[in-house]
């Protein structure tokens, strides 16, 4: 892939400026996105703006997935509003609206964004720039102002993630182009993204980083060579070695803190309260534990969004849980139990983790199932689905807003192109 002029001016520009508008935001989306604050959330509320607008005019009938993907997203949706209304609104279920409504303008910014195809590369082409923006500020964060950690403006921990998508995306990129000037600007993306990662100390996008390299080959296969895939990783792996090598030890040390605190809970070695507190690892067990006592008292509605702190409070105050899970306040932004899948089976029970896994499971299998039209998209959309599903194993991204943003608008665009690819048998 590389962009034509004349397709550009025939594709884009002439699309007037619904097409024009949306390829300049999907290109810019990832560039600054952990660079410049509220540059996603900003950049998400345009997109927006826009599809309230555009969404509705010279709608094409959704085709049998885009349907099924509504229905997912609208029994989202309904199974936070029903577990939030059942157990009684309070100040987080309100607050949680504020991240839940971002899932609402789903709608409208896919419907926007399947109406213009061409405007779509906007995002491939930003893609590779943004995992290079990142590999620059985490070796500045970490060289130039000693940070223990690259952390860009909004932590390690989406600084990590996010560079794990971006390497994972401008691999396929390396491997299956057959332009060796955008190979090469991927192999730099991809590189310096894999310095992101691993200086980012964010021990979830190590995992899923390693989950892509094995997932890559396998989906790549029937659009490139062995002997190409061999070469790429051939060239790949020892830059990866490198970098690991290169890492600073406060951020490779991680891996031994975790592997301790694992064997160390499971041992119970953490008798006193205080000094699990004072762990990552094994208080996020501890939490996890504790969220599946939450479950088993609320099992088919849960106990409301944002109110996973004030249920983890009653049991310690009943004696059936640690006081290490205590949260003062807990009816607060931000108490969680670190792991999506707890958290949704503690606060909407059974009703929303059906509903939360077919979110994650349904498009996976969409891109899986359909590679066969464009494995490219198909390959992205793979790394991408699956590297959230890591992400919340430790982490909640969907109640984040800058997560929100990164989630929906590539999911619209990975899953309206595979769609496109499918019905349509057009090349973007």
């Amino acid at each position: 892939m590389g962009i034509d002029f004349r397709w550009f001016k025939s594709k884009v520009i002439d699309s007037g400026f619904p097409g024009a508008s949306l390829f300049l935001l999907l290109f810019l989306f990832p560039i600054l996105s952990l660079s410049v604050r509220h540059w996603l959330s900003g950049i998400f509320s345009f997109i927006v703006l826009l599809g309230l607008i555009y969404a509705w005019r010279s709608m094409k009938e959704l085709y049998h997935e885009e349907k099924i993907l509504f229905a997912i997203f609208g029994l989202y949706i309904f199974s936070i509003l029903l577990s939030s209304t059942i157990n009684g609104w309070t100040e987080s279920s309100y607050h949680r609206l504020g991240t839940e409504f971002k899932y609402m303008m789903f709608f409208p910014v896919y419907l926007y964004i399947r109406q213009y195809p061409a405007a779509w590369r906007g995002l491939l082409l930003g893609l590779p720039l943004g995992a290079i923006v990142l590999g620059i500020q985490a070796i500045y964060d970490v060289s130039v102002l000693n940070l223990p950690r690259a952390w860009g403006i909004y932590g390690p921990i989406i600084y990590g993630d996010i560079a794990a998508i971006l390497a994972g995306i401008s691999l396929i990129f390396v491997i299956t182009n057959h332009n060796w000037f955008w190979r090469g600007i991927n192999f730099v993306a991809a590189v310096m993204a894999l310095i992101a990662v691993l200086y980012s100390g964010s021990r979830n996008a190590w995992i899923a980083i390693v989950l892509t390299l094995v997932v890559v080959p396998l989906m790549v296969a029937s659009r490139s060579t062995i002997r190409r895939v061999v070469m790429g990783y051939i060239l790949f792996i020892p830059i990866m070695f490198i970098a690991i090598m290169s890492t600073p030890g406060d951020v490779t040390s991680r891996i031994e803190v975790a592997t301790n605190e694992i064997k160390s809970y499971f041992n119970n070695k953490y008798d006193s309260d205080k000094e699990l507190n004072s762990t990552s690892v094994a208080l996020r067990l501890e939490l996890w534990r504790t969220a599946t006592k939450v479950f088993s008292e609320n099992p088919i509605a849960g106990v409301g969004p944002g109110n996973m702190g004030l249920a983890m409070n009653e049991l310690v105050n009943r004696g059936d849980a640690r006081k290490a899970v205590y949260r003062d306040p807990a009816g607060v932004r931000g108490i969680h139990v670190h792991n999506a899948y707890f958290e949704v089976l503690g606060t909407q029970g059974l009703i929303g983790i059906i509903v939360f896994m077919a979110m994650l499971i349904y498009p996976l299998s969409i891109f899986i199932k359909n590679k066969k039209y464009d494995v490219r998209i198909a390959s992205m959309g793979v790394v991408f689905m699956s590297s959230f599903m890591v992400f919340s194993l430790s982490e909640i991204p969907f109640v984040h807003d800058n997560f929100s943003s990164i989630f929906l608008i590539y999911l619209s665009v990975f899953f309206a192109w595979i769609m496109n690819a499918k019905y349509t048998k057009q090349q973007i």
